[in-house]
């Protein structure tokens, strides 16, 4: 059984081989995707370097003359933003980037001074068009940054008997009465960006896009040709013809992967980290679970544009709700949480957590046999529900 199962996956390996548009999507495609992702997604998991902050003054310069619009402005500069200053004029002017087109963006009500002395409601608007942990990272610095103000007035008055005067010049001198040391409590996890994160990710979704597309494809064509009815009417059992099938399809997965992961080492410097067994026996589960998806797809398809169709949107849909195009750490939590039930998902918090959060073969080990019970129920359908026409 086996050696005929063999002997069909050798010829339907080579015989995939020699389609130009696989090899490109195989051998080109991937460089691409890894250079222009790993470029574009560079800062995701967070930086250390200053973000910028609109802030619209209702008043032109109200930001140099209003003492608490003043001290704000101070305060988010304290927090490491750049801090970018909009009015009516300057938001009229020709430039490359207007108020609108800010990710934060922070309102000043006109007569902050007067209202506040006043004993009057001051209402600051911000908005933001970030999300995940990254939009909670602006909105408590920001807070922050106002409250401080608050405080500033306070430690204000204590030196002096009027606010008539208020002025933070001497405030902003004073020095520092508590410190907070802050030191590591246990190994630091850094989420990966850039090509840390694109490399792995793009290859998982590669490795299905190559099953779903090409592989479906080319069982669909044999199908419509009568090629498999004249194999089913060979000597070979239907059991070795599936069985062959479906190792071929897998062949061309492992190549895929093996291809990926020496061109991330070699080209984009990704280390495989010191479980590079265990994240190579992951990604050969996933090539088999893809292959088994291929020979599903292939059996039940009826044109090559819903083979097409079903391998465009699956693969792109579950690449991104999974985590292989951004880091799912800094994600919204429904994503996140959406993520657990998805294999992909399963892949890439198998990788994240080997290659970089400094986790052992036995912290994802549920996830692997979960992995591999679904690739088994995969195949099983593979072989129940083959078709020859």
């Amino acid at each position: 059984m086996l050696k005929n199962s063999l002997f069909i996956a050798k010829k339907d390996f080579i015989y995939s081989l020699k389609e130009k548009s696989l090899l490109v999507w195989m051998f080109i495609m991937p460089l691409v995707f890894f250079g222009f992702i790993g470029s574009t997604t560079g800062g995701m998991g967070g930086s250390s370097g200053p973000s910028n902050v609109a802030i619209w003054e209702s008043v032109e310069g109200m930001t140099e003359t209003d003492v608490m619009a003043k001290q704000i402005v101070f305060r988010l500069k304290q927090e490491n933003y750049t801090v970018v200053i909009f009015n009516k004029n300057i938001d009229e002017e020709e430039r490359k980037f207007h108020f609108k087109n800010y990710t934060r963006r922070l309102w000043l009500p006109e007569n902050m001074e007067q209202d506040f002395k006043a004993e009057k409601q001051i209402k600051i608007v911000y908005n933001s068009k970030a999300s995940g942990l990254g939009n909670d990272r602006d909105k408590f610095a920001i807070e922050k940054a106002i409250y401080q103000t608050l405080g500033d007035v306070l430690v204000f008055k204590k030196h002096n008997d009027t606010m008539e005067e208020l002025s933070f010049s001497e405030v902003n001198k004073l020095p520092k009465n508590i410190n907070v040391e802050i030191s590591s409590a246990g190994e630091s996890v850094n989420i990966p960006n850039g090509f840390n994160q694109a490399v792995p990710g793009i290859l998982v979704m590669f490795i299905m896009m190559i099953a779903l597309s090409s592989s479906s494809l080319s069982l669909f064509l044999e199908r419509k040709t009568g090629v498999l009815k004249r194999l089913a009417a060979t000597p070979i059992t239907r059991k070795e013809i599936v069985l062959g099938k479906w190792l071929g399809k897998w062949y061309i997965t492992i190549l895929q992967l093996v291809y990926g992961m020496i061109v991330g080492w070699l080209i984009f410097k990704i280390h495989w980290g010191s479980h590079l067994v265990a994240i190579f026996s992951v990604l050969l589960i996933w090539a088999a679970f893809n292959a088994a998806l291929a020979v599903l797809l292939g059996s039940f398809a009826t044109s090559e544009g819903q083979v097409s169709l079903i391998a465009t949107v699956s693969s792109l849909l579950f690449a991104a709700l999974g985590g292989c195009w951004w880091p799912i750490e800094v994600t919204p939590m429904w994503m996140q949480k959406l993520a657990n039930f998805l294999p992909t998902g399963w892949v890439m918090d198998i990788l994240h957590n080997l290659m970089y959060f400094g986790s052992q073969l036995s912290d994802v080990i549920y996830q692997i046999v979960a992995m591999f019970i679904l690739s088994l129920v995969a195949l099983s359908f593979a072989f129940k529900q083959f078709k020859f026409s």
